[in-house]
């Protein structure tokens, strides 16, 4: 099953293709690591035909699943594995190489020589309730990232002053609701730090405990806005500097990673703390690519002398990988048309 509004190569081997609304038929943010803004997509026209935005077709699914457990599932626990995460202590746990205990090379042990074993509860019933509102976590637990967490029980109340509270009784009761695409935008951009200056100074006050230095001072300037939707609709803004990235937004500074580290002396996010170019994972040390280090391009001609000297029963072919990044590319959804396929990979 597949979610596209382009017929793509994956739509093409899928058995169901879902319509879903393209640009300017639905509500949505949008922001790039090219510019410091963040910007929306909005809603000039429907959707055409049967398509929906990606939020109604996802909403559909939740609140048909709800309605066809009813009698066949309940409140369900599943067993799902989770990664050994980066920024947690987790991330030292096999040092000099990764042994795989499936070969028997080590023992089973979830967290250490396997990812960590968690146990998820599922409530079936309830899907489409708890879609369509704010858990009770972001409450309890707060939020976080990389390594760091604050709290945001100030935001979740304010978040239900602004998209309102659910009334009708249930799992759910009270929680702000999540009912509109402009909703789930509103929540990102409440609990983020680079759309809320309050949050913001959270999280480097978060980091800071951390690191021992205080880093408030970076986004305190700009600890009062809020960014709604309704804001960026009538123009772009500028994201408030976040602990999330290493850049620096400034009107002093061009943006630049790593500026953060450098001058916050906050340590780089590796097991040292340090910048690291010594890359020790078996693999890369199998190629030969432990350090960096300048490959020249292959002189094509001399392949000629190796050549069929050592036939393996296949035909040998000469291969040139090349693998452009769109990011460079044209800034477009249709960049697989011939012309763009031609400029960017050769036809």
């Amino acid at each position: 099953v597949t979610l596209d509004f382009r017929m793509s190569t994956t739509c093409l081997y899928s058995d169901i293709v879902l319509p879903t609304a393209t640009w300017y038929e639905k509500n949505d943010l949008n922001t790039s690591d090219m510019h410091p803004f963040i910007h929306p997509l909005s809603t000039a026209v429907d959707p055409a035909w049967q398509a929906k935005s990606d939020w109604e077709i996802y909403k559909g699914f939740a609140k048909a699943v709800s309605e066809v457990s009813v009698g066949h599932l309940g409140v369900e626990k599943d067993v799902v594995l989770t990664p050994i995460m980066h920024d947690t202590p987790g991330e030292m746990a096999q040092p000099y190489g990764v042994r795989d205990w499936k070969k028997g090379e080590c023992e089973l042990i979830p967290g250490k020589t396997a990812p960590q074993v968690t146990v998820v509860e599922r409530d079936y019933p309830n899907l489409y309730k708890r879609f369509t509102a704010l858990g009770p976590l972001m409450d309890k637990a707060g939020n976080g990232g990389k390594g760091i967490g604050w709290n945001t029980q100030t935001e979740v109340g304010q978040l239900g002053d602004l998209n309102g509270r659910v009334k009708e009784e249930g799992v759910t009761q009270g929680m702000p609701r999540i009912v509109t695409d402009i909703d789930a935008a509103e929540v990102v951009m409440m609990l983020a730090p680079e759309t809320n200056g309050h949050v913001a100074c959270k999280a480097w006050e978060a980091l800071g405990k951390q690191t021992g230095r205080d880093h408030v001072h970076l986004a305190l300037h700009r600890e009062d806005e809020k960014i709604r939707f309704r804001d960026i609709q009538a123009q772009p803004r500028k994201i408030i500097s976040s602990p999330t990235w290493s850049g620096l937004e400034s009107e002093k500074v061009s943006y630049n990673a790593g500026y953060t580290n450098v001058h916050e002396y906050i340590p780089w996010r590796t097991l040292t703390g340090r910048q690291q170019f010594y890359q020790d994972h078996p693999w890369m040390r199998d190629f030969g690519e432990g350090f960096v280090s300048y490959r020249p391009p292959v002189h094509l001609k001399t392949l000629h002398e190796v050549e069929g000297k050592k036939p393996n029963g296949n035909k040998e072919i000469a291969l040139n990988f090349i693998t452009p990044h769109q990011k460079w590319g044209i800034h477009s959804t249709y960049s697989d048309n011939l012309m763009m396929l031609t400029l960017n990979r050769g036809g």
